[in-house]
């Protein structure tokens, strides 16, 4: 009996030594970082962005496209007010990473109690995706 006994065990041991070889389980290495970088671009920003968070009511930016040679952002202004008024918007355009890659400004009088469009069109190498952002108006 003691001579079966002893065969089982190292039967056993020797299928477990076999099995531990073959667990299934494969090291995968830690993906590569991600070498995707925004195109380089020699953005001038502006030092100060004219702003009026009273007005950011006024300005609503409807639509963000590309355009030849760089972007295109615009929108709609409502002067609600009972004053003509200037509206001062500065957008910047960013990769998906908020990294600016341009700016564009412009200036629209808008009369008490009117609406009107308004586009600001800038010149740049767009990134994928190109992201526009309405930083002020004044």
């Amino acid at each position: 009996m003691r001579g079966r006994s002893l065969g089982v065990v190292v039967g056993g041991i020797a299928a477990l030594i076999s099995l531990a070889g073959c667990t299934g389980v494969t090291a995968t290495p830690a993906p590569a970082p991600s070498t995707t970088k925004a195109p380089v671009t020699d953005v001038a920003l502006p030092p100060a962005v004219p702003n009026n968070p009273k007005l950011h009511r006024d300005v609503a930016m409807n639509s963000c496209d590309a355009a030849k040679g760089g972007w295109v952002a615009g929108g709609r202004i409502v002067n609600t007010s009972s004053k003509g008024r200037d509206y001062k918007i500065t957008v910047l355009f960013t990769s998906a990473k908020a990294t600016a890659i341009g700016v564009g400004k412009t200036t629209v009088h808008v009369r008490a109690g009117t609406d009107r469009d308004w586009n600001i069109e800038a010149k740049f190498v767009a990134a994928s995706p190109t992201l526009c952002v309405l930083s002020g108006v004044a």
